[in-house]
């Protein structure tokens, strides 16, 4: 008869994905997920898969989370566009400077996106996402009058999507919150009409 589990998938994910957050994936061990979750490889294997599953298994989480943060912006705030922009945008600068760390999904896209095709396709599939609660976001604006018609609504998105993590960038680089929310404030100017 086979044991029961004794712990929390969802803490021991959180563990994990702490853990990959702060080392880095080359760098974290399956001896370091035993340690750090408190629980073997041979109840990890089985629950997680291997270090690239549970990976994924903490990427994907944490990913889902982002849409779901966004969306609720976009849901709540549908009357200003212009305000829905900035508060994504200020979002990821603020939970950075709260946590003390970088965004998890920029965090590996720089790690192993380029050697790791299910990575990337995990990344992208999330991008687009993300792209398109910028893009629902940008054509309520259009339609309102108060972002510019001649913009691609297509391109914008992209651009806005993107440019969250150049902003990330120039924090971890500065550390200067009031430059980073000026940078933003720029770019809500070139959109508005």
């Amino acid at each position: 008869m086979g044991r029961n589990k004794e712990f929390d998938y969802d803490q021991k994910l959180d563990i994990a994905m702490n853990l990959f957050w702060a080392q880095g994936y080359h760098s974290t061990s399956i001896s370091d997920l035993e340690n750090h979750m408190g629980i073997n490889r041979s109840s990890i294997y089985p629950t997680y898969g291997d270090k690239k599953d549970l990976l994924i298994k903490c990427l994907d989480k944490y990913l889902k989370g982002k849409v779901i943060e966004y969306t609720k912006i976009l849901k709540e705030g549908q009357l200003d566009a212009v305000e829905n922009l900035k508060k994504i945008l200020r979002l990821a600068i603020d939970e950075s400077i709260s946590e003390g760390r970088t965004c998890l999904a920029v965090k590996i896209a720089f790690e192993i996106s380029k050697t790791d095709e299910e990575i990337i396709r995990l990344l992208s599939k999330n991008e687009k996402m993300i792209q398109e609660i910028y893009f629902q976001i940008i054509k309520s604006g259009q339609e309102k009058g108060i972002i510019r018609n001649n913009l691609n609504t297509e391109v914008t998105a992209a651009f806005f999507s993107s440019s969250s993590s150049a902003l990330l960038k120039k924090y971890a680089l500065n550390k200067n919150r009031k430059e980073v929310y000026d940078m933003i404030e720029t770019l809500i100017q070139m959109v508005k009409p």
